[in-house]
């Protein structure tokens, strides 16, 4: 954990243990400024002056989008002191009112995190703080039906997966535009170069792109980073919102990743692409789930009746080219890897797996009917963890659970990370 992390969570923790009601200002040794409002302990609100609007409407357009078509202007006359308002009258759903507000928190505490880790490895410098306490009784903030621990959980998480994937120096509150449309034509698809002209215009900021193609940030900006360490596209500094050039009834898009460092394909969600078991994005998101990348629809009906039945969440991914960004949301315990794939074999996606910071430690079992010496050799070379032979038999799916699930916290890592020899189970 970081010194910054840490640091701040100490301040956090000290406002809560202490039931602490007031403001709660951050600085990082910049013209930035946070600040934190504490309602008995709890996180109730937070604010910045950059992209307040930006925040808010993201945040209604998430949570509230029949009220953004039905007026673009809803998320200015329904601010903060306004919804808090329609809430204490029963006029507004508590539960919608603190998703919104949760989510403008989450979005302010990354950004203190990482102008906290910017500036403190540029100066080794931490934050200084202010403390205003006020009386309960006046204070303008109601609330939340979510706990502020949780909230603050997730964003560290995120933060540090944010930090794994090498995305440090990246600011979600810039906006990507191309610059070498030359360059990007040639190296992308026809489908993908209209796709990012249309979207990386130099207006939408990674979080908004995020939102619009309903897709993670983390994901979203792996997508683009190639572009941007090929200087192909940059990143520049966008104003508030300018509500007349936000696309609000937009066609959701589908991220993907592809040979071509492809970032957007406009095809549509079909069966063929979906998972072989749908699950909430809450729900895949946590717990030992394990995942199984494979065009067959036959192995992966019989690995999901093997794994769910020893108790495992089970998630399958057809399509190769969307397995990174599915990947960095699923963040599963156990990766089953088909060797033989269209376009993308195993061997070249355990590569780039790995090259993902989060997923070095990450077990990788390769499916396969080859388990020859030469496969092994090259498998290791690329990382994996093992082999599993082809057919699919119930022995040999629960030994490598066993292994790698079961006995992991018993065992060394060290065999999947640097492996003599790879296992054929």
């Amino acid at each position: 954990m970081s010194i910054i992390i840490i640091d701040l969570d100490k301040r956090i923790r000290h406002c809560k243990e202490h039931q602490f009601t007031g403001i709660l200002s951050i600085n990082a040794g910049s013209e930035d400024t946070w600040h934190l409002y504490f309602l008995a302990g709890q996180i109730v609100w937070a604010n910045m002056r950059i992209h307040a609007k930006r925040r808010w409407y993201r945040q209604f357009l998430k949570y509230c989008p029949e009220l953004i078509k039905q007026n673009h202007n809803a998320y200015q006359t329904l601010n903060y002191n306004a919804l808090t308002k329609l809430v204490v009258r029963k006029k507004f759903s508590r539960e919608r009112f603190s998703a919104i507000v949760a989510g403008y928190i989450s979005e302010v505490l990354f950004d203190i995190l990482q102008r906290g880790t910017l500036n403190f490895q540029a100066s080794s410098k931490v934050f200084t703080y202010k403390v205003r306490s006020q009386n309960a009784a006046e204070f303008p903030c109601i609330s939340l039906q979510c706990v502020d621990s949780q909230i603050w959980r997730q964003v560290q998480q995120d933060w540090q997966i944010w930090e794994q994937s090498n995305l440090t120096n990246i600011l979600p509150n810039q906006a990507p535009v191309v610059e070498q449309p030359t360059s990007l034509r040639e190296q992308t698809s026809q489908a993908t170069f209209q796709a990012l002209i249309g979207l990386v215009d130099g207006q939408q900021t990674f979080r908004d792109l995020a939102l619009r193609v309903e897709q993670p940030l983390t994901a979203l900006t792996l997508s683009i980073l190639p572009h941007i360490q090929k200087e192909i596209i940059r990143t520049v500094d966008v104003s508030d919102l300018i509500l007349d050039k936000c696309a609000v009834n937009s066609s959701p898009l589908t991220l993907q990743t592809s040979p071509d460092s492809g970032i957007w394909s406009r095809a549509a969600v079909t069966p063929n692409n979906l998972s072989h078991k749908t699950l909430p994005r809450k729900t895949i998101s946590c717990g030992d789930t394990v995942l199984y990348i494979d065009d067959s629809p036959t192995d992966s009906q019989a690995m999901a009746q093997i794994i769910e039945g020893a108790g495992y969440r089970y998630v399958n991914i057809a399509d190769p080219l969307q397995a990174l960004p599915q990947l960095l949301e699923i963040q599963p315990k156990l990766i089953f890897l088909d060797l033989v794939m269209p376009i993308a074999n195993g061997y070249e996606l355990c590569a780039q797996i790995r090259r993902i910071s989060v997923f070095q430690e990450t077990p990788i079992v390769i499916v396969t009917n080859n388990d020859g010496i030469a496969d092994r050799v090259r498998a290791k070379v690329v990382g994996a963890s093992g082999f599993l032979g082809k057919p699919i038999k119930q022995q040999r799916v629960l030994k490598v659970l066993k292994k790698y699930l079961q006995d992991h916290e018993n065992t060394s890592d060290s065999a999947h990370r640097h492996p003599q020899l790879l296992p054929s189970i």
